[in-house]
């Protein structure tokens, strides 16, 4: 086995341990925390990713010269859940600022039909977007790289040009600059309130911590998320632009080294939710303790006979 694919083997084993470790501790966490319903959709994507797009590609033939029918659906499931991702965040970026923004009170607003809506028209948005090079208006085909299928980068036909133009703005300018709009929002927002609670009771008063600490825990949480997007994607973006628009010759190691970075986007996830609050850590803690006070009743049981 080449670099490459040793490469892709150990992204797609962290990717699919860790995202159904993700699943089941989020499924058992959402009966408490709505917000959680978001994060169940994105390890969902992550997972559909990894063992979809990219298991298929540890099988394709290193010298590949035209694209297989199981290249054209990895290249597919490679794509459907990047794009559900991409607007998964950016409907999450969007409705945070809304709702940050509004005067609402939180008895007025069903979070969980909320972000099940949200969910459920990120599935669409990105199945959408995948399956319309399946029905002519661009197609899956062989990189450069001859490794891999992905999107047709090279555009002969305006039909194919025009599609590459609006994925571009669709797929990473516009969800990059709503995510970072809401980002500074909320750091606004955030602000005028703490400013607020310090007028109104003081810095030392324990709401006023609490607040600071439960704020700046969800911005920096988000904030994670958004350059972990930014760094994933960026240069998968740039070299689709540089490949599609100019006649620069992309070096096969470049190539390599971007769709790489894109990869990585289906194991950071898990990584970001243990960060934001401890849920792994919460949870194996308490698998613990349940299992230390099972072993100890068992004893007591025993050392009574």
């Amino acid at each position: 086995m080449d670099a490459v694919k040793t490469t892709l083997l150990i992204i797609t084993s962290i990717a699919v341990i860790t995202n159904s470790v993700s699943l089941y501790f989020l499924y058992k966490k959402q009966k408490k925390n709505n917000y959680v319903i978001l994060c169940i959709n994105l390890s969902a994507s992550d997972l559909l990713q990894s063992i979809a797009g990219y298991i298929p590609a540890l099988f394709f033939d290193a010298n590949m010269q035209k694209a297989t029918t199981l290249c054209k659906l990895s290249a597919f499931f490679i794509a459907f859940p990047s794009f559900t991702t991409i607007a998964m965040l950016s409907a999450m970026a969007i409705s945070r600022m809304v709702l940050l923004g509004t005067c609402f009170h939180s008895t007025q607003i069903n979070y969980k039909k909320l972000f099940i809506r949200i969910g459920i028209a990120s599935w669409i948005y990105g199945f959408i977007w995948a399956v319309l090079p399946l029905l002519g208006f661009s197609s899956y085909t062989v990189e450069n790289t001859r490794s891999r299928c992905s999107i047709n980068f090279s555009p002969k036909t305006s039909v194919e040009k025009l599609y590459l133009i609006i994925l571009m703005a669709f797929g990473f300018f516009i969800p990059i600059i709503s995510i970072l709009a809401s980002c500074l929002f909320t750091a606004r927002v955030i602000n005028t309130k703490y400013k607020y609670f310090c007028v109104t009771y003081g810095k030392e008063n324990v709401e006023t911590k609490r607040y600071k600490k439960k704020e700046k825990k969800t911005f920096l949480s988000f904030i994670i998320m958004v350059l972990s997007f930014v760094v994933c994607w960026t240069p998968y973006a740039t070299v689709g632009c540089f490949s599609a628009f100019t006649s620069l010759k992309i070096p096969k190691w470049l190539l390599h080294v971007a769709a790489f970075f894109g990869k990585l986007s289906a194991l950071v996830n898990p990584f970001i939710y243990y960060w934001k609050d401890g849920l792994f850590k919460k949870c194996f803690l308490n698998i613990r303790f349940k299992t230390t006070k099972l072993l100890i009743r068992k004893s007591q049981e025993n050392s009574q006979k």
